[in-house]
């Protein structure tokens, strides 16, 4: 009995939540899209936005300050950081006097702020920029496993991270260890995602190679995004005579188009469902392409749990994969 009640907790302690605003005030819905915490805190449009829930807190802003709730809508950390981010490994990152440190559940500093710029932990390292701008790896104790010699870092994926070297500035890929998995030549690079990492390849053109540096997708993008179930999107020129704007579609992990180039900008898959733009308006499609939600929103973000988020003017609501209005829009 005990084991099936504690499954029970850690089931609805996972079920997402999604926030809300309401009179310029954030509050959050339960999986039924019902009021669960009412609308009391500061909406700001910050990377942290749409705010979440992660490993039990979510981060919000109250009176300039961001500070930690629980899913009960109660202050579990109290507002005193400019900015904080999503816990992870049991640590959450946060910013102070203009540095960036790190912070338990109790909100008491493991790691006293002293970077200049700062990641969340991934696979128990986090990337660090010390005020001499080099880029570096710590453990969860602050102390660095990797040390600080990098031009920029990625989070770590896979087991590997990217990071731009002092020799030609080029890019490659390091071990946890922090030795060099695949030498660093590439222009551009980004992290690993089911396996495979966009770089720049011949010509500056996009294309993916496999965790061995091994190319997998020859070059031929003009811009190549992370894959996500299954899926990547990517950019061809226009046309022959405009060969730099850009024609966004999906291709599959063999390289071949699934979904052709036709938006102005695509983004990864989430929950089954794209995130696309066309004239400067964000709509959704299916994983066959077709439009679940015409380009009619102003903003929009990632499908979660069946519901996206969208903007239509100040008003914000959430659709369903029918593309019809689950939560009307609310200003």
């Amino acid at each position: 009995m005990a084991s099936c009640s504690n499954l029970l907790k850690k089931e609805k302690e996972t079920t997402p939540l999604y926030p809300y605003v309401e009179n310029n005030r954030v509050g959050f819905l339960d999986e039924q899209l019902n009021k669960k915490i009412p609308p009391q805190f500061a909406f700001r449009a910050n990377k942290n936005w749409p705010y979440s829930f992660s490993e039990g807190l979510a981060a919000i802003s109250i009176n300039g300050k961001a500070g930690y709730i629980s899913r009960d809508g109660s202050i579990a950390i109290e507002p005193a950081f400019e900015e904080a981010h999503n816990f992870s490994n049991g640590l959450a990152l946060v910013r102070s006097g203009g540095l960036y440190g790190y912070i338990n559940k109790r909100g008491k500093y493991e790691i006293e702020p002293r970077f200049a710029d700062a990641g969340s932990f991934h696979s128990e390292l986090a990337r660090v920029k010390e005020q001499s701008g080099r880029w570096g790896f710590i453990d969860s104790d602050g102390d660095y496993a990797i040390k600080p010699q990098f031009l920029g870092a990625l989070d770590f994926q896979g087991g590997l991270a990217a990071v731009q070297t002092t020799a030609h500035r080029e890019w490659g890929y390091i071990d946890s260890l922090g030795n060099m998995a695949i030498e660093a030549q590439y222009p551009r690079a980004k992290s690993f995602s089911e396996g495979l990492a966009a770089v720049q390849l011949e010509f500056q053109q996009w294309g993916y190679i496999d965790t061995m540096g091994r190319v997998f997708i020859e070059s031929q993008f003009l811009e190549a995004g992370p894959f996500s179930e299954g899926k990547a999107a990517v950019a061809m020129p226009k046309g022959e005579n405009n060969l730099e704007q850009a024609r966004y579609g999906y291709i599959n992990r063999r390289g071949r188009y699934i979904v052709e180039p036709r938006f102005d900008k695509a983004y990864s898959f989430s929950d089954s469902v794209g995130r696309i733009m066309v004239n400067g308006k964000f709509g959704y499609i299916n994983e066959n392409g077709k439009l679940i939600a015409d380009p009619i929103f102003d903003e929009a973000w990632d499908f979660k749990g069946g519901y996206g988020l969208v903007k239509i003017g100040t008003k914000y609501a959430y659709i369903n994969k029918q593309g019809i209005f689950a939560l009307e829009p609310l200003s």
